[in-house]
């Protein structure tokens, strides 16, 4: 079976009607993060999904977590409900080889054990947009991007003095959500300035299968506010600034250690919560345009994370991440259909982190830094029916020295409305200052390295009366992984594993109606240890979603489904205690959401996820979210 699906997914990659890069982009979708410079969507041989912050605000959709849902091939696992831990895994790759990107800079916590994302505590204030990029992207930004990169967009000022938009709402589980924006020019300087906040009582993050659920609520709240400001000094000389603070805090409940072994019991702990879970980003940046088609940027800027777990009130463990840096850009564009973007950048690394404090194992402490410098060249160009990209870039590392990757992809018009592409890359992941110098950490690690490649081809055909009426996409990538760290013989961390990563995607839109939009998306992943050829832990093989959106005169409805397929899983049974790896069950669930445009200015909305109240565990012992209502007023003026 498993060859079987492999044959058929290289199949289909190989048709002309097949794979693009994002089926719900209209044709001239203009996206940065597969190649730093400006281009259009369906000419880059990479899988690019592009989410509207408004449209997903517009359905009731509040968190980031649930946002980049929409993008199929991005695993989003969440420890529960919002606010909870959520891991992001690209690709099919782990969840520290995604890199997140705000603007272009990289947001991965430097003090967590693998320098991932926690995507459950953003909330999508501030953003206009979202570019998920999936497959190997080191080349680009260098390390940690093995499955993929997603870049968080800012709003930026609009045109007029003043537009303001207010977002309130409320719903199950006493959940208060909130919103409110301003943005405008003022001549020579743009201003775009926002704030937002989420409060919830929760549930019991315990599954109701387990003797040890309670029905003791975990609850979660999270705060942001974002700046963005753009001043032209000259017709040459521009300067912008960007801020953001993120707050949160979350109820949960633990997996205490039993008799020597790592978690082995789901418990219940009505104390326990992380306290603080709080990101700063601030970054000044200054672009001189030398001609008009030369210009240069440089930046300068830094991140603070801080992360506290408490129980009784008492801090337990304690994380705390810095990264400094700066980079110099040169972007030359001799014509529309020609960019090459070189440059150089530098960052420092630092923790602070305490954890153990009050259960064991023993106390752990890490206090270090490290500086790591880099040189890059991408570039893009267009021949008629023929398009290449290539990236290069060497990255050194304090530590363990230098290490270079690349990347390069063609895409090719068949006819007018069909289209093939291929790429090939390598990605890096460096090791993490955890990794290296906690008590069972290892200073000599080695980096882990992918080589990845990927075909696919788009279609767009003309019917049901639109020019765009219906289209096709699929996608076939293989990625191989080795020198991932894990634990080896010794209990200490090591270069130890290795991975093989096949995927098949494959997607269908058609616009029946006017009114009326469909979309279909499948995506089939085998994801293994290449020595034991066991399933990597928390890929469903099988995953779809399809989703249908109406809109007839002021009232707009959107119905969506999604299923998750078996995975493997560390499995808990009813009583809470561990059986070792296993399969989690599939799940599905449904989500409806209906808005009523009130006046020009105004809209009603309500959505309800889980329609059905589907019992289910996104991970194995987490219980996902039961029914929840949510009804809002959203406001622009």
């Amino acid at each position: 079976m498993r060859t079987l699906c492999l044959l058929s997914g290289a199949a289909l990659a190989a048709l002309p009607l097949l794979a693009s890069a994002a089926y719900a982009q209209d044709d001239d979708e203009i996206v940065v993060t597969a190649t730093r410079a400006p281009a259009r969507a369906e000419t880059l041989p990479a899988e690019v999904d592009v989410i509207d912050i408004d449209a997903m605000q517009a359905r009731g959709v509040v968190t980031l977590a649930d946002a980049l849902r929409q993008a199929p091939g991005l695993n989003v696992i969440a420890a529960g409900g919002a606010g909870q831990q959520t891991s992001l895994l690209a690709g099919g790759a782990n969840s520290n080889h995604t890199l997140v990107l705000f603007d272009g800079m990289r947001i991965n916590d430097p003090s967590t054990p693998g320098s991932s994302f926690d995507a459950g505590e953003d909330l999508l204030g501030g953003l206009a947009r979202v570019e998920v990029v999936q497959g190997t992207m080191s080349a680009v930004f260098g390390s940690d991007a093995i499955g993929g990169v997603i870049n968080l967009i800012p709003r930026h000022g609009g045109p007029g003095a003043l537009n303001t938009r207010l977002n309130v709402a409320g719903g199950s589980f006493n959940t208060r959500t909130g919103g409110a924006s301003a943005d405008g020019t003022l001549g020579a300087f743009r201003y775009a300035v926002s704030a937002e906040g989420f409060a919830s009582d929760g549930y019991d993050l315990v599954p109701r299968r387990m003797s040890t659920f309670t029905g003791e609520t975990d609850g979660a709240w999270m705060a942001t506010l974002t700046g963005v400001f753009d001043y032209q000094a000259t017709h040459a000389l521009s300067f912008d600034l960007l801020l953001r603070q993120r707050r949160a805090q979350a109820d949960f409940d633990p997996f205490p250690f039993d008799f020597g072994a790592f978690n082995s019991f789901r418990g219940e702990d009505s104390t326990l919560e992380i306290s603080r879970n709080d990101l700063s980003i601030a970054r000044l940046g200054v672009t001189w345009a030398l001609s008009d088609t030369l210009s240069l940027r440089t930046t300068y800027g830094g991140l603070r994370q801080k992360r506290v777990q408490s129980d009784l009130g008492v801090a337990t463990d304690f994380y705390a991440g810095d990264r400094r840096f700066g980079d110099v850009t040169l972007t030359w564009s001799p014509h529309a259909a020609t960019s090459i973007v070189a440059g150089v950048s530098a960052e420092r690394d630092g923790v602070n982190i305490a954890e153990g404090f009050g259960v064991p194992p023993p106390m752990s402490f890490v206090r270090a830094d490290r500086f790591n410098s880099g040189v890059f060249v991408t570039a893009q160009s267009a021949f008629d029916r023929f398009s290449v990209t290539g990236a290069a870039r060497l990255d050194d590392y304090e530590g363990f020295g230098a290490h270079t990757t690349w990347r390069v992809g063609a895409s090719y018009n068949l006819i007018e409305w069909a289209r093939v592409y291929a790429a090939y890359g390598t990605s890096f992941r460096a090791p993490t200052l955890y990794e290296r110098y906690v008590s069972f950490g290892n200073p000599n690690l080695d980096p882990e390295q992918a080589r990845s490649w990927e075909v696919g081809a788009n279609a767009q055909l003309e019917t049901f009366g639109h020019a765009r009426g219906l289209e096709l996409s699929a996608l076939y990538r293989h990625s191989d992984i080795k020198d991932l760290i894990d634990f080896g013989p010794l209990f200490t961390y090591d270069n130890v594993d290795q991975a093989t990563i096949d995927t098949a995607e494959a997607r269908l839109g058609a616009r029946p109606f006017e009114w009326l939009t469909a979309r279909l998306a499948y995506v089939y992943t085998d994801a293994r240890d290449e020595a034991t050829h066991a399933h990597l832990l928390r890929r469903p093989k099988d995953y779809w979603s399809a989703e249908l959106s109406a809109t007839r005169g002021a009232l707009r409805v959107d119905l969506a489904w999604r299923e998750v397929g078996d995975r493997s899983d560390q499995i808990y049974a009813d009583d809470g205690f561990s059986l070792g790896v296993g399969e989690t069950p599939s799940y599905a669930v449904t989500r409806l959401a209906l808005a009523y445009e009130a006046t020009a200015n105004a809209e009603l909305y309500v959505a309800a996820d889980n329609l059905f109240n589907v019992a289910y565990e996104p991970a194995n012992a987490f219980a996902g979210a039961p029914r929840t209502i949510t009804a809002g007023l959203r406001a622009r003026y």
